[in-house]
Formats: C-alpha cells, structure tokens, sequence
C-alpha cells in the first residue's frame, strides 16, 4: 500500500525486499495512516517523498525522489546539507511492530579531498511527536563517511536494538515512526568537486526499514 504526497517512484519496488516474518499480520491488516515531511534543509519538498509497505508487512521503504547535497565550483544549486524528516503513521490492529534493521541506498561522488556524510536515525513517537516511554536506547543511528576519490553506489546498514519486554513492544501499536535522513558534502580548502543523489541511474534515495512483528 502507498501513501505518499505524488504520485510514489517507479523505482519504488526496487526497494522493497520482503524478509520473512514469523506471526505477521495477514496480507492487507496493516495500512499506513498518514505521512508528513517537515520541511527542514534542501531534502525534502511537497511531492518529493514516498512511503509503502510490503505485501507481507516485513518492509516499509521510504523514498526521496530529489534528495541531493553537493561543493565545489560544480555544484550548480545544491546546497551542501541536505535533511528530510519524515513521520509515518501505522494502522495494525492486534499487532505490534519493532524495526530489526534499516537499509540506506545513495549514490557518492567526491574527488580527492572531499568528504560526504550520510547519517540516518530512527524512533519511536505518539501522536503529538513525543519520544515513545519505554523504548530502548532513545533514537537509533546509523552513520557512514566516504573520503574522496570516491565514486559509487553505497549502502548503508544499522540493525535494530529490539525492545525487551512485551508491554513496551505492544505499546507501539499506537505509535509512529519517525525517520530522518541527512546528507552533508564537506571540500575543506580544496576546490573539487563532491555530490550526493539518490543512485548513479538518477534514483531517489532509498531507505528501507526491516520490520519485526508480535501479537497483542
């Protein structure tokens, strides 16, 4: 099911890569309720951004069709930071649901002595955006830095700190996902060049989020 401002990516189904669940909902008992962006940085805008879950409810995917950050005398009008932030509503009736791991998919492109940064958090909130009670170690990070010459597709992965006790899993079956997505190309005192976009076909960045589920 898709929930997105736009029309969502064809590129959409690349990302979705279901993993097996044991005791998932049944096909069609999960629907994502809402999704909104703040609009912070040059990540995100109206219509840029996508969101869907897996037939089989093991994966939702995000995507942010014109997620990019570039330096240098090429940059043309790209900023040096981009970030997005996304909150993600989820309807599951009797069942709760933990992310186990995250997958972040970009492109790099830094000539020597550039630096890009990609860093990707995720959390747990209620409805009015509070971090959820209960839930272990606050927000869940994952972080890679990619030194110049550099060119390629990369790929980020964070697994998951799964919550101990049934009470605090079951609690988030009333709870949203929250995701942010940061991109930062650093040239120092050099004058190269140094970009990140969404994949060296012109995708928008991927991340998708691998979900673990239990019965209330």
């Amino acid at each position: 099911m898709f929930f997105s401002f736009s029309k969502p990516s064809s590129c959409l189904l690349y990302w979705l890569v279901p993993l097996p669940v044991p005791f998932a909902p049944p096909a069609g008992g999960v629907s994502l309720t809402s999704f909104q962006v703040d609009l912070e940085g040059s990540g995100c805008q109206p219509g840029d951004a996508s969101v869907a879950i897996a037939r089989d409810n093991s994966a939702m995917t995000i995507i942010f069709d014109k997620f990019e950050a570039a330096e240098g005398p090429k940059k043309g009008t790209a900023k040096s930071r981009a970030f997005c932030r996304g909150t993600i509503g989820v309807n599951s009736p009797d069942y709760a649901f933990d992310i186990t791991s995250a997958d972040f998919h970009g492109y790099v492109n830094v000539e020597e002595g550039v630096e890009a940064s990609l860093v990707s958090r995720w959390k747990w909130v209620d409805s009015n955006g509070v971090d959820l009670k209960g839930k272990v170690n606050g927000h869940r990070n994952g972080r890679k830095i990619i030194k110049g010459p550099f060119q390629d597709d990369v790929l980020l992965q964070k697994n998951g700190e799964l919550s101990g006790s049934e009470a605090t899993d079951c609690q988030k079956k009333d709870a949203m996902i929250q995701i942010s997505l940061s991109a930062t190309v650093s040239a120092g005192s050099f004058q190269n060049n140094g970009y990140v976009q969404g994949s060296s076909q012109d995708v928008g960045f991927g991340e998708t989020l691998n979900l673990s589920s239990k019965k209330c």
